[in-house]
């Protein structure tokens, strides 16, 4: 069986859905050929990624990231020699409208996966909720052409059937955690040095986009509260965005890293203390799973995924989104009580453990099966595959 991913992630930085994507193909079983199509620039050719490079368009409300436009034609001319059974549909973007088209022309069947609420992402950055509605009337449109969506989470389950996409083609497809790369073990005195922290002094860490749609305006009241009890930690955000700026001048005593590799961010989270991540907008977080794993509590917010992804008063706490003061109640309890923290993490640590690769990725691929041999059973499909054997 061969499999194409379309995507508009652009794989030189790090994110959710290229960690989960990766994933995806480090893993897959020996029955499926899988590679992924993108326009976004490679830093290299793998055989693996089909990388059509164009020319690159900058996102509204987003200055420092870009949309490549693909080159539709040559997509479909790699798709038929690929000999494609799937397609798998992962971002709304023009790689995604490259998808639909491939799919369109060779006449097989498209599965989805839901990774971004950019309905809300379009509504908060733009301060526009009609231009948030317009873009979850877009988002209707390619994953009610697929013959099943899979989403992260019971969260994103429902946003997508409140959107009025239909019930019995949406299935959960949880994330797995490389338990092997993000351990306790990777702790680094020397990353908490250069961060300023001896070993009793607690780190609150971020990990992720700095932008509104994160929730990290909360953050700037955590500290001051934190300051106001006189507990002495400090803060570090990993990652970069619009918002850094404005954080910078808000938060002075923090440390900004800016963006990091796979493997350093690895070594940052367990050489911290505290997970903070405020998002009410994630599907998923894949960041909360590698917190735990690096042996670090969580600290999430009710509303959206990241909550589902975590054993709420064992590997942390779930914060009310509406209550700023929940998220600083508990920070200041956990940057506090170190025996409790240490308690958390650990619990943390064995919940992860659950939570392999191979285990989440079983539907994804079983998926692909199930929706292919669905479709051999139809007599007219059949008979085209046929003749395509017969031409090979």
């Amino acid at each position: 069986m061969h499999v194409a991913i379309f995507t508009d992630n652009d794989f030189g930085k790090v994110s959710g859905v290229t960690t989960t994507l990766q994933a995806v193909l480090r893993w897959r079983p020996s029955d499926i050929r899988i590679r992924i199509y993108t326009a976004a620039d490679l830093s290299r050719d793998q055989p693996d990624y089909l990388a059509l490079r164009s020319s690159g368009v900058g996102i509204p409300f987003y200055r420092d990231m870009k949309m490549y436009v693909p080159r539709f034609l040559a997509f479909l001319r790699h798709a038929q020699m690929d000999d494609l059974d799937l397609v798998h549909y992962t971002t709304p973007g023009p790689v995604g409208l490259a998808a639909m088209f491939v799919k369109w022309r060779l006449g097989i069947p498209m599965i989805g996966s839901f990774h971004t609420q950019l309905s809300e992402y379009t509504a908060l950055l733009s301060g526009s909720p009609r231009l948030g509605s317009l873009m979850r009337e877009y988002q209707r449109w390619p994953y009610g052409k697929c013959e099943r969506i899979l989403v992260p989470s019971e969260a994103t389950r429902a946003l997508l059937v409140a959107a009025k996409l239909r019930p019995e083609k949406i299935r959960i497809w949880t994330r797995g955690v490389d338990t092997e790369r993000f351990r306790p073990a990777a702790r680094s005195a020397a990353m908490r040095e250069a961060w300023g922290v001896t070993d009793d002094r607690p780190v609150l860490l971020y990990v992720g986009r700095l932008s509104a749609e994160k929730g990290l305006g909360q953050v700037s009241s955590l500290m001051q509260a934190l300051r106001a009890t006189g507990i002495d930690y400090r803060f570090v955000f990993v990652g970069d965005g619009p918002m850094r700026r404005a954080l910078e001048t808000a938060c002075p005593d923090a440390v900004f890293t800016g963006a990091l590799s796979h493997e350093d961010v690895a070594v940052a989270m367990a050489s911290a203390d505290l997970f903070v991540f405020p998002s009410r907008t994630d599907t998923l977080g894949n960041v909360v799973l590698e917190a735990q794993a690096s042996g670090l509590p969580v600290l999430v917010s009710d509303e959206g995924g990241p909550r589902e992804n975590m054993v709420a008063g064992e590997t942390g706490f779930v914060c009310a989104a509406e209550r700023a003061t929940d998220l600083i109640s508990r920070a200041v309890l956990l940057a506090r009580e170190r025996d409790q923290r240490i308690a958390m993490g650990r619990a943390a640590r064995a919940y992860t453990l659950g939570r392999s690769w191979p285990r989440a990725l079983a539907p994804l691929y079983q998926t692909y099966r199930d929706v292919t041999a669905a479709r051999l059973t139809i007599p007219a499909v059949s008979a085209t595959r046929a003749m395509r054997a017969q031409k090979g």
